[in-house]
């Protein structure tokens, strides 16, 4: 059994999983997190995806391989912020492992069974909104805009509206309900029908009590579309706590997550060891009411927007100049030939974001993952989540302080098992409470993750999500330009090279020749027209699949190549190279006796070769290839001759 991360260490480490990592809300949560950490002897390793798997997509298949990122059996516990994902299957998945293991997993708002469940208390804080509406401000004509018909966050909300408006004496008939489904558009159809009801009798409201944030902004734009204030023609409420609210003019009277009393809660139950008892009843968190100018509170003065609305026009401005630069980074080096030529480049387009390190663990030959099985030309099965062993790609910025630097030292592909998170895990975790890990993946299925330590005050998460968009379009492009290359340079048959490939090698190897002597056997397969005619095909693409092995393995530096149909040649460079062609001939012949003798196959696979050898410099290419075709015709002769008799 894998040892725990905390084993031998006087602190617990706990897994935090949730989506959208560069949300307002997200980091709020973060730094909570974070805070709480070194008050409790925790360490918190934070894994998070860019999306929240709404569409159910290619892309959010891909962003679901953070579930199986996390190795469970390690962790002392698993907070999982389970309502910020749209689809349950993964999340299943995980919890389920964390089952078998014995870890507990802390759910927050989407119950599982087994886990230790956190439920916001949405009700309540409702109820304390409309009750202020309502018996405080004292409306009586108040509409309700409610959220999506029979689901259980707006009938409980539509309840606390029905049960308050009754306590204020006001009947059922006068209580009026639209439904604005939770957003924006359905709300503004609802908030038309209002108005066209309002023009044939209905009286105007005093009050507009809306289910979430969205709507309420939306209602507030149309009222004053109309030419109505808010508050002082028609007051509005929210819920919710959205983060666009706080730009919103006047701020909503609405309700707030209570993050405090949450991480508050999740590093109480850790400290206690998670105790099973606590998995019989969820366990409510408390939400809030704030106070915004939109019901009516003369108190709850707005604060000038300029100040503010500068900062998010440069913040925009900072953002989508970065986003150009990352554009223009994927066009510069997404098609150069060696990936880390590609990679170094990333240096200085990460300086921006201000972090400390940055590793990529990318799943062992990620880039050589093929489209097509080159020996049986069969699509291959994708690998499926993380390989056992990876490939450890490091930044290390240079400047920690905060400051933008763009200098970095780099570590190119150091080993690590998979599970080990990071090489020399234990020494990052001694110098910061946490780390972030995201997923890289390509078509949906994983390709590694990556993992960043950062100055949680100075670290530009929205900048990071778009760097890491781009980063996954590098390594797209980057594999497919090694897939482009190979399928230009490669026998799909043989897995030798074609004769693209062979006169792009050679002519490498030519131009660093100097005195060195140049070997060329040319290998002929006899017999394929009879094997084709005769058993088809197939066999005779298994048989050249066969040689092709054969020839393959007889190789060490040397390199070899399928150039016609039954034509192969093997080509390299040295001192003495005589004697070395002298040992593959014969390898390649010892090989295909071997292969005859334990072949089930009603034919035997038999080859012709003749090889060159001289100065590199003494002769053109043409000739030392003519050569080598002479000695093997002449082998070829030889071999009909001994055939006929």
């Amino acid at each position: 059994m894998s040892r725990k991360y905390s084993d031998g260490k006087t602190y617990k480490v706990i897994a935090f999983i949730f989506a959208n990592f560069f949300k307002d809300e997200e980091q709020r949560i973060m730094r909570r997190v974070v805070q709480q950490c070194a008050r409790h002897n925790c360490k918190v390793i934070f894994f998070s995806t860019l999306a929240d798997f709404y569409f159910n997509d290619i892309n959010d298949r891909g962003e679901q391989k953070i579930f199986p990122a996390v190795s469970v059996e390690r962790f002392d516990a698993i907070m999982l912020m389970s309502l910020s994902f749209k689809l349950d299957e993964e999340q299943l998945a995980m919890v389920g492992r964390a089952q078998v293991a014995g870890v507990p997993v802390i759910t927050v708002d989407k119950s599982f069974d087994g886990c230790i469940n956190l439920v916001m208390d949405y009700g309540n804080c409702f109820r304390e909104i409309v009750e202020h509406m309502i018996l405080f401000h004292g409306y009586r004509r108040v509409y309700y805009m409610s959220g999506v018909p029979d689901n259980s966050f707006s009938m409980e909300r539509e309840q606390a509206y029905l049960d308050v408006m009754q306590q204020a004496g006001v009947p059922r008939e006068q209580c009026r309900i639209y439904y604005g489904y939770f957003w924006e558009t359905p709300c503004r159809a609802e908030m038309e029908r209002m108005f066209r009801e309002i023009e044939e009798g209905l009286e105007l409201p005093e009050a507009i009590i809306c289910a979430n944030d969205s709507m309420a902004m939306e209602v507030g734009t149309f009222l004053r579309e109309r030419g109505y204030r808010v508050p002082e023609d028609i007051a509005v409420s929210g819920f919710d706590g959205l983060e666009m609210e706080y730009y919103y003019r006047p701020r909503l009277t609405t309700g707030v997550y209570n993050v405090d009393m949450l991480i508050d809660t999740v590093f109480r139950l850790v400290d206690e060891g998670c105790p099973s008892s606590y998995r019989q009843q969820p366990i409510p968190i408390y939400n809030e009411m704030r106070l915004g100018r939109s019901c009516g509170c003369s108190g709850a003065q707005d604060q000038s927007l300029s100040s503010e609305m500068v900062t998010l026009k440069l913040d925009l401005q900072r953002l989508m100049k970065y986003q150009g630069d990352l554009n223009q980074m994927v066009v510069n080096i997404g098609t150069v030939k060696q990936p880390e030529e590609a990679l170094r480049a990333l240096q200085e387009i990460m300086g921006p974001l201000r972090y400390k390190d940055f590793w990529f663990c990318a799943n062992e030959g990620f880039l050589e993952k093929d489209i097509i099985d080159f020996g049986n030309q069969k699509k291959e099965t994708a690998v499926e989540d993380y390989t056992g062993n990876m490939e450890v790609l490091h930044y290390h910025n240079l400047d920690e302080s905060g400051v933008e630097s763009g200098q970095a030292e780099t570590e190119y592909w150091q080993p690590m098992t998979f599970g080990e998170v990071i090489p020399g895990l234990d020494s990052q975790l001694e110098k910061n409470d946490f780390l972030l890990i995201t997923t890289v993946h390509l078509q949906g299925e994983s390709m590694g993750y990556t993992v960043a330590t950062m100055d949680m005050g100075h670290f530009w998460f929205v900048g990071y999500s778009a760097f890491l968009a781009s980063f996954r379009h590098l390594i797209e492009l980057q594999r497919s330009q090694k897939q482009l290359m190979k399928m230009y340079m490669e026998d799909l048959l043989t897995g030798l090279y074609n004769r693209n490939g062979f006169y792009l090698k050679i002519n490498q190897l030519l131009e660093k020749a100097g005195d060195q002597e140049l070997s060329i056997i040319s290998l002929d397969m006899d017999g394929l027209k009879q094997i084709n005619d005769t058993y088809g095909h197939a066999e005779g693409d298994q048989a050249l699949h066969s040689l092709g092995n054969i020839i393959q393995s007889s190789l060490k530096q040397e390199f070899a190549a399928r150039i016609g149909g039954d034509e192969f040649l093997i080509a390299f460079m040295g001192t003495d190279t005589d004697i070395r062609a002298r040992e593959i001939v014969g390898c390649i012949n010892r090989g295909i006796r071997e292969y005859n003798e334990v072949s089930e196959k009603e034919y035997a696979i038999n080859a012709s070769i003749g090889s060159y050898t001289d100065c590199a410099r003494s002769h053109t290419l043409d000739y030392f290839l003519k050569k080598a075709d002479d000695m093997m015709y002449a082998q070829k002769s030889m071999h009909k001759c001994r055939d006929q008799r």
